[in-house]
């Protein structure tokens, strides 16, 4: 039930659960809400990226109307035939870049069986001119689909690239150039990271990364992920233009 309580006497938290890495450029977070619970109001201030990797029903309380036509343009409707108040459906690998609006958003109730988890990056750098005119964008072309081998190319705009890497044992992706990006590690193993610079120099490095591990990767090089492992590693990746 709505409490109907105003701004003043709401407590305002975070944009998401637990903060996993941050710098000037980028915030990394973890959405984690549980079945049942309720995520609290909080404010967008800079332009993110979300990643669900569970399903999630979830509806709003107590939503100002503005921000009530928003949710209901971005989100499916699920009318389930129980006795659970109807709610809006978003799918395991749905993918959001959502512009900072700055207005105060009333969170959400889990209203599904599943928690909600999904790693939420914000992107604190400044916008440039050219840059402006980006809104908001969704693609659900995984959705319902196993995690695809290599490096799958989800969504683009002026300002980040998305992308999901899966790799099984003792595959790898391309050797190809990388801006400055924010990694979310899905699902963790043993890596071998090769850097090549722009005068022809190599690197080599490896990596043990656990599941919600967040990382820093500094563009003006090309990258190539290689597991080492024996368990598929998986992530997800947001590169700064």
């Amino acid at each position: 039930m709505a409490d109907h309580t105003s701004d003043a006497e709401k407590t305002i938290g975070p944009p998401a659960t637990q903060l996993l890495l941050e710098n000037d450029d980028v915030n990394i977070w973890q959405m984690r809400t549980a079945a049942g619970a309720r995520f609290w109001p909080h404010y967008h201030h800079h332009d993110y990226v979300l990643f669900y990797t569970t399903d999630v029903l979830a509806t709003l309380d107590d939503a100002p109307e503005e921000h009530e036509r928003l949710w209901t343009a971005r989100y499916d409707h699920t009318n389930a035939e129980t006795e659970r108040r109807a709610g809006v459906m978003t799918y395991a690998q749905s993918l959001f870049f959502i512009p900072g609006t700055g207005f105060l958003s009333p969170g959400f109730v889990n209203i599904g069986d599943t928690p909600m988890i999904a790693p939420l990056i914000e992107i604190k750098r400044p916008r440039r001119a050219d840059q402006e005119g980006v809104g908001y964008a969704r693609t659900d072309a995984l959705v319902g689909l196993p995690p695809r081998p290599g490096c799958v190319h989800l969504l683009e705009n002026d300002r980040v690239r998305v992308y999901e890497t899966t790799l099984e044992p003792g595959a790898t992706d391309e050797l190809r150039p990388r801006l400055d990006t924010a990694v979310y590690v899905i699902d963790g193993a043993a890596l071998r990271i090769v850097e090549e610079d722009r005068g022809g120099a190599v690197r080599t490095r490896t990596e043990e990364l656990a599941p919600t591990t967040a990382q820093w990767m500094p563009g003006g090089c090309r990258r190539q992920l290689v597991n080492t492992g024996s368990t598929t590693y998986r992530e997800l990746s947001v590169e700064l233009k």
